[in-house]
């Protein structure tokens, strides 16, 4: 029941709209030029004024004193927050190529640089790896390539500023 209910109100301020929409437009067409209101509200202006001259609206409105308004504030400020990431100095990684990229030569990297303490990153695309060494130790690198070699893993070290 409240289905129905809900649905006959619907139906009747449907209905009461297109009946509204149909009256204005209607009525609409008998009136030829709409006044408008004066912006010093004056109420003797007709419209067969507005019919004979038609810039009147215009040149009432030059008319009009202009008034002295104020802002609401006093002091207008802006802050950005600048990316600064372009002027911060690069720093210096080696890049450490490796030739073999099964699991296992993986491991033995992975326990090499563990043993090192050496920071590292290792990043995997598609079957390649790449190994990025936050180092600046070069010493410690060519320590790092002949432990690799025992292992049977050929290595290049490459320097990349990032």
């Amino acid at each position: 029941m409240k289905k129905y209910g809900f649905t006959a109100l619907l139906a009747s301020l449907f209905v009461a709209l297109v009946v509204v929409v149909l009256y204005l437009f209607i009525s609409s067409n008998d009136i030829d030029v709409i006044a408008p209101q004066s912006l010093e509200e004056d109420s003797d202006v007709n419209l067969s004024a507005y019919q004979q001259d038609e810039n009147l609206w215009q040149k009432q409105f030059i008319k009009v004193s202009t008034r002295d308004y104020s802002p609401a504030t006093q002091r207008y400020s802006m802050s950005f927050s600048v990316d600064k990431s372009a002027l911060v100095p690069k720093s210096k990684y080696y890049q450490l190529i490796v030739d073999k990229h099964d699991i296992y030569s993986l491991f033995c990297l992975k326990q090499t640089l563990n043993s090192f303490s050496v920071k590292y990153n290792l990043t995997q695309i598609d079957n390649n790896a790449e190994i990025f060494l936050d180092t600046d130790n070069k010493t410690l690198l060519a320590q790092i390539q002949t432990e690799l070699k025992k292992y049977n893993i050929n290595t290049t070290i490459k320097e990349i500023w990032l």
